[in-house]
């Protein structure tokens, strides 16, 4: 059977080692949001490649505050699948007032504080997000900064020292010899492990050579293992393809992705197959805002239909021309209130509870904004403050009977009531 002879060219990398997709949002109900999106984005990779698995799999920030602030942490991993986090922040033109790491260990969500070393479970990619909270001296107003990355633990420090690799020595009609250039600056590697793409597989050959049949393409996988103490491994995989160039987009491409909401934020993660091709994915929210990368995420106005859009546009050597695939899928966001009266201690405060058509408020000391939301989270009323101490009276009879949740503001701080309307 004559086989076309395959090029180097048609050998196409798309192997996921790291991924930085930088999300410019207004984070403060996002940290969720954000760390569940790159957990997934990891997985969806997972899926799709084999990937080394000492490497950083994705990281993203989301960011409110002036981009003066600058906002990123290390991550030294330790031996038994420990890391250490490290932030490291340049405030600039903003008083930074706390931060707040939010993970996730393999059972539950926590919290931490400071250089937190967290004892993982084993070397799965686990989601790691810093949340900088401050006072945004420009602007006059709080803001946010939330930094994401998922981590891949290891048995050992020196596993971030393998690295795996390979490429094509020679080509010989259908037969292709690898050659493996994986270096472990750290130690030793004592023993490898080839996966072709078709059903075979070899251990422990440097420089291994298969014959391929049919035109693929085959997803080419080298496993490399360090020797011990440390029994680190890591996995690289691309793609060799053995024909013609000139393939139809249906066969090479397959569009996907996932939707998460939180809120009024909806976040989009692409899931396509592009079997070793050149792709990008253009967003449109349906609102007028768009967006370009992996993963996106926008907050949309509350309680209306949109129709969220993906555009994915694949290129390579396998095929004649761009291939342009859109999806869409309809999101309908809402937003939920959470109350916390103590989230502040400030003298303002509204009362009557419950009021029938005024109410009365204490303004903060430097005065600020009244905005009263319904039970699903609408704006229903807003009434502008006078500084100082004294009571003011804000109209709300044309209000229906009900809870309500009252948010007190002054640019730096917010106190949450709940305040009742009689029937």
């Amino acid at each position: 059977m004559h086989m076309p002879r395959p090029s180097v060219s048609g050998f196409a990398c798309n192997c996921c080692t790291a991924f930085s997709h930088m999300l410019h949002l207004k984070p403060t109900s996002l940290r969720i949001l954000c760390a569940i999106l790159l957990s997934l984005a990891g997985r969806a990779s997972s899926a799709q490649y084999l990937v080394a698995g000492n490497t950083q799999r994705g990281s993203g920030i989301l960011q409110s505050c002036d981009p003066s602030m600058q906002v990123d942490f290390v991550v030294d991993r330790l031996d038994n699948y420990a890391c250490h986090f490290t932030p490291q922040i340049t405030s600039g033109s903003t008083e930074v007032s706390s931060t707040v790491w939010h993970y996730f260990s393999g059972v539950e969500w926590v919290s931490a504080y400071g250089s937190p070393t967290i004892p993982y479970l084993g070397t799965e990619p686990y989601p790691m997000c810093l949340a900088v909270d401050a006072f945004d001296q420009i602007a006059s107003q709080p803001c946010s900064t939330v930094v994401c990355k998922v981590v891949a633990p290891v048995p050992h420090a020196l596993c971030a020292q393998l690295e795996a690799n390979f490429s094509i020595g020679a080509i010989q009609g259908n037969l292709i010899t690898f050659v493996d250039e994986s270096q472990f600056e750290g130690g030793q590697i004592a023993s490898a492990f080839w996966s072709f793409g078709d059903g075979s597989s070899i251990a422990s050959t440097p420089s291994p050579a298969h014959e391929f049949f049919g035109s693929g393409p085959f997803q080419v996988c080298l496993t490399v293992v360090g020797a011990p103490p440390t029994n680190c491994t890591a996995t690289i995989c691309q793609w060799l393809y053995m024909g013609p160039g000139g393939m139809n987009c249906s066969d090479l491409v397959s569009q996907g992705f996932a939707i998460l909401q939180h809120n009024e934020w909806v976040g989009a993660l692409d899931t396509s197959l592009t079997s070793g091709m050149n792709h990008r994915v253009d967003w449109d929210f349906g609102d007028g805002a768009h967006a370009t990368g992996i993963i996106a995420a926008h907050a949309y106005s509350p309680f209306q239909p949109y129709d969220l859009c993906g555009t994915l546009k694949a290129w390579g050597p396998l095929l004649p021309d761009t291939c342009v695939s859109t999806i869409c899928r309809q999101v309908f966001p809402s937003v939920a209130i959470q109350v916390n009266e103590a989230m502040y201690s400030t003298d303002a405060w509204v009362w009557p509870w419950p009021f029938d058509d005024r109410l009365s408020v204490r303004a903060m000391p430097t005065g600020g904004v009244l905005v009263l939301f319904d039970g699903l989270g609408k704006e229903v009323l807003r009434a502008s403050l006078e500084a100082g101490s004294s009571t003011q009276s804000v109209q709300a009879s044309f209000l229906p009977p009900g809870l309500y949740t009252a948010v007190l503001s002054d640019g730096r701080h917010r106190q949450y009531l709940r305040v009742v309307r009689n029937p």
